[in-house]
């Protein structure tokens, strides 16, 4: 048996005992957390009126709400990207 084919073999049986967390990897469910949040933003700044604050009688800035949505969605893409680059192997036993 040549050394390739030795090495090939080792490295099937080692990964044979692993996988991946997959769904239930704590950054896939921070990412879907916080681009939930940032959509309901999004949405409020899209069809909610903000409001007036109510010590001032000034209109509020409905763009903090887009600032924020775009802010955690833009998170919770980092959050899947590194969770998918990088994933989380589990042993199995």
């Amino acid at each position: 048996m040549s050394r390739t084919q030795n090495n090939s073999t080792v490295k099937a049986t080692v990964s044979a005992g692993k996988k991946k967390a997959g769904a239930f990897d704590i950054r896939n469910v921070i990412g879907a957390l916080l681009g939930l949040y940032g959509i309901i933003l999004l949405l409020s700044w899209l069809f909610l009126d903000p409001g007036v604050n109510p010590e001032t009688n000034v209109a509020k800035e409905p763009t903090y709400n887009l600032y924020s949505g775009i802010a955690l969605l833009l998170f919770a893409t980092v959050f899947y990207a590194w969770a998918k680059l990088r994933p989380t192997v589990v042993e199995e036993s």
